[in-house]
């Protein structure tokens, strides 16, 4: 069973997750990449406490957090994770994205971004259940 802390953080990571399919369906596409991508690092930080029995760090990338906390993982979710790992910065900044981030990606961009969350979101969560 997870605790307490450990479902809140699935839960606001959820919020994330849901944000992002609702700014897709707005057609605002790089705040639904971001929020997409932020749902996966806060899912990924609670495994922090969860798995490892440590505190979050204050680290940002996807793939180094899910390195520390699975080891190796399935190729289609480590695919996932490289794929949306570099939107942090580019979905935010003008400098990162080469341009004004809300003209930087497309609507099918965040489509896609969220569906890839929504499907590296199962399987982190599905292992969390596992492992409690």
């Amino acid at each position: 069973m997870l605790s307490e802390r450990g479902e809140g953080w699935i839960a606001d990571a959820r919020i994330d997750l849901e944000a992002a399919r609702l700014l897709s369906q707005h057609v605002i596409p790089n705040h639904a990449i971001f929020h997409a991508r932020q749902a996966l690092e806060k899912l990924l930080k609670a495994g922090y406490p969860l798995l490892l029995k440590q505190p979050m760090p204050r680290e940002h990338s996807l793939q180094a957090m899910v390195h520390d906390v699975f080891g190796r993982i399935p190729e289609p979710i480590w695919a996932i994770i490289k794929r949306l790992n570099p939107f942090y910065m580019s979905t935010r900044y003008v400098d990162a994205a080469g341009g004004p981030p809300s003209e930087a990606f497309e609507p099918e961009d965040a489509q896609e971004a969220v569906a890839l969350a929504q499907e590296a979101f199962e399987w982190i969560e599905a292992r969390y259940r596992e492992k409690s």
